[in-house]
C-alpha cells in the first residue's frame, strides 16, 4: 500500500503540473520515450516500452499528433510500418516542461531523501521493476 500511495501522490503532483502544458502523464511519457530513443519508433515499440496497450498508445499518439507534438509517417523501407517522430514542437515542450518535471520530482522525492537514499531507492526500484 505504501508503494501505491506514494506513486498515486507523485502522479497527482505531476498531472497537476502537466495540465498547465496541455499534457497528461501518458503523453509526457511518450514524448520522453521518443526523445530518449533518439530515433523514430514504431507504435508497438512505444507500447512495449511504456507497458501500455496498443489501443492506449494509439489514443496517446492521436492526441499528440493533433497537438503537433509528434508526426507519424510510413517507414520508407517497409510501407506497412508507421514511424513516430518528435516534431520541433514536441522537442520544445520537453525543454519547456523538463525543469517543472525535475522540480516536482525533487519536491516530492529528492528533497526528502539523502543522496545515498536516492541511490538506494533507484537501485531497489530497478530491482523490483525487472
Amino acid at each position: 500500500m505504501t508503494l501505491y500511495k506514494t506513486n498515486h501522490h507523485l502522479v497527482q503532483q505531476l498531472e497537476e503540473q502537466l495540465g498547465k502544458f496541455d499534457l497528461t502523464l501518458g503523453r509526457w511519457c511518450v514524448l520522453v520515450a521518443l526523445k530518449s530513443s533518439g530515433r523514430a519508433m514504431v507504435p508497438s515499440e512505444l507500447s512495449d516500452d511504456l507497458a501500455v496497450t496498443r489501443a492506449n498508445i494509439s489514443n496517446l499518439l492521436n492526441s499528440l499528433e493533433l497537438a503537433g507534438r509528434i508526426r507519424r509517417s510510413f517507414d520508407p523501407e517497409n510501407r506497412r510500418r508507421t514511424l513516430v517522430n518528435l516534431t520541433p514542437e514536441g522537442h520544445e515542450i520537453i525543454l519547456d516542461f523538463w525543469p517543472v518535471y525535475e522540480k516536482t520530482i525533487d519536491q516530492n522525492v529528492g528533497s526528502k531523501l539523502t543522496l545515498e537514499e536516492q541511490k538506494q531507492l533507484e537501485t531497489l526500484l530497478k530491482k523490483i521493476g525487472k
